[in-house]
C-alpha cells in the first residue's frame, strides 16, 4: 500500500517538472510511510523523495521506532544528514510543500546551494482519493460520531454550560476508543451565530433558541466531522425557518450532486463540479432572503479534518470516486443565532451519507 503511494508520488515528480521533493507535512509523511507519531505542531521529520529513492530524516527520539515501523524501502537518517543528502543529489530543482516556512527555505538554500521550488499540493491530491482501508476507518469514525451524538442528546439540560457539554462529548469519544479531531464547538443561543465559536461558560437558559454542536471523532488516524443544530422549546418561527432553510439547502446540494454523478459520459459516471454544488446551496439560501454562506460549503476529510477537495463557489475541484467530504450549509444572524448542518459523504458508484444522525428537528426535552 505505502509502496504504491510512493510510486504514484514519484511519477508525479516528473510530470510536475521537479526532480526531488521535500515532504514536510506530518500528515503527508503519515500517508506515505504509515508512521503517525510525529507532532502536527513541530517540525520533527522530513521525507526526501527522488525519482528512485525515499529517505526519512528525524532526530534521536524517533529514529529507532521509525526504523521498526516504516516500510523497508525507506531509508532512515538523523536530521544532521539531511542537508548533505540533499546537496549530494545535485538536483536541478528541489520541490517544497506549501507548509514550508520562509525561514526553512532560507536555511535549506544556504546549506545546500540548490534551487527550491514551491510545488502544487502533490501528496494532498493523492490523499483526496481514499482506498478501501481508509474508507473503512472513516466509516468507523462516523459511527462513533453518531454514537456520541445520541449520548449527548441525553445530557442536554437547562443550566448546563457549553464547556460541560463539550467535555461530555470529549469524554465519550475517548472512552469509546476514539480521539478528538478538534475541540468540540458547543454554542448556545446567540453564540450559534459565530461559525467557529470558542466554547464558553455560558449556560443554556430558557431565553436561548439554538444549541449548535460541531465535533468529530478520529479512529485509526482518520477523521469524521458533523454538525447538528437543535432548537429549544422557546424557538421562534424565525428560528424554525432558518433551520428548515439550511436543511433544505443541504438536501438540494446532495440531490444535485447525485444527479450530476449519475450522468454518463462515454459509459463512465460523470465527475461533479464542487463549485456547482456550492452554488446550488447558496442560491437556495439567498432565494429565501438570507445571506450567502460565509464559509465554504464543504471540504475533504481523511487524515486531517480539512483537506482536498474543497467545495466552494470558486473551487476548481471536481468530486471523483474515492472522495470523502462534508456538505455543511449555514445561516448566521449576529445577536440572534445560527444554524449549520454538516454531514460526511463518500462518492463511489453511488453518493453515500456516512454520518447518519437525524438532521431534522427532534422533540424537545429542554
Amino acid at each position: 500500500m505505502f509502496e504504491n503511494r510512493i510510486n504514484n508520488l514519484q511519477k508525479n515528480l516528473y510530470s510536475n517538472k521537479i526532480h526531488t521533493l521535500i515532504v514536510s507535512s506530518p500528515a503527508n509523511i503519515t500517508y506515505l510511510t504509515g508512521y503517525s507519531n510525529f507532532s502536527r505542531h513541530e517540525r520533527e521529520a522530513y521525507l526526501f523523495v527522488t525519482e528512485s529513492s525515499v529517505s526519512l530524516f528525524t532526530d534521536g527520539r524517533y529514529i529507532v521506532g521509525v526504523r521498526n515501523l516504516i516500510p523497508k524501502g525507506i531509508k532512515v537518517f538523523l536530521h544532521t544528514e539531511l542537508y548533505k543528502k540533499i546537496k549530494r543529489s545535485k538536483a536541478k530543482s528541489v520541490g517544497v510543500e506549501q507548509n514550508f516556512t520562509l525561514s526553512e527555505l532560507k536555511k535549506f538554500k544556504r546549506k545546500t546551494g540548490l534551487n527550491f521550488t514551491l510545488t502544487e499540493p502533490l501528496v494532498e491530491k493523492l490523499r483526496a482519493v481514499k482506498d478501501d482501508e481508509e474508507i473503512e476507518n472513516i466509516r468507523l469514525a462516523c459511527k462513533l460520531t453518531d454514537k456520541t451524538y445520541s449520548h449527548v442528546l441525553k445530557n442536554i439540560r437547562m443550566n448546563i454550560t457549553e464547556k460541560e457539554l463539550a467535555w461530555r462529548i470529549e469524554r465519550f469519544i475517548k472512552e469509546n476508543g476514539g480521539e478528538l479531531v478538534f475541540e468540540p464547538i458547543v454554542a448556545f443561543g446567540p453564540n450559534s451565530a459565530i461559525p467557529h465559536h470558542q466554547t464558553s461558560n455560558k449556560k443554556l437558559t430558557k431565553k436561548d433558541q439554538f444549541v449548535l454542536l460541531d465535533f468529530g471523532a478520529k479512529v485509526n488516524g482518520y477523521c469524521s466531522d458533523m454538525t447538528r443544530t437543535l432548537l429549544t422549546k422557546n424557538a421562534s418561527n424565525k428560528a424554525r425557518e432558518i433551520h428548515e432553510t439550511v436543511l433544505m439547502a443541504q438536501q438540494k446540494a446532495i440531490d444535485f450532486a447525485r444527479i450530476e454523478r449519475s450522468r454518463s459520459v462515454s459509459g463512465q459516471l460523470s465527475d461533479v463540479s464542487c463549485s456547482k454544488v456550492a452554488k446550488v446551496a447558496n442560491d437556495y439560501i439567498v432565494s429565501k432572503g438570507f445571506d450567502l454562506i460565509p464559509h465554504g460549503l464543504g471540504h475533504g476529510i481523511g487524515l486531517e479534518v480539512h483537506e482536498e477537495p474543497r467545495l466552494s463557489p470558486k473551487s476548481k475541484n471536481k468530486l471523483v470516486n474515492g472522495n470523502v467530504f462534508t456538505i455543511e450549509p449555514g445561516i448566521y444572524i449576529p445577536g440572534f443565532g445560527g444554524v449549520r448542518i454538516e454531514d460526511d459523504f463518500l462518492l463511489s458508484d453511488k453518493f453515500e451519507r456516512l454520518t447518519k444522525s437525524p438532521r431534522e428537528l427532534l422533540p424537545w426535552n429542554w
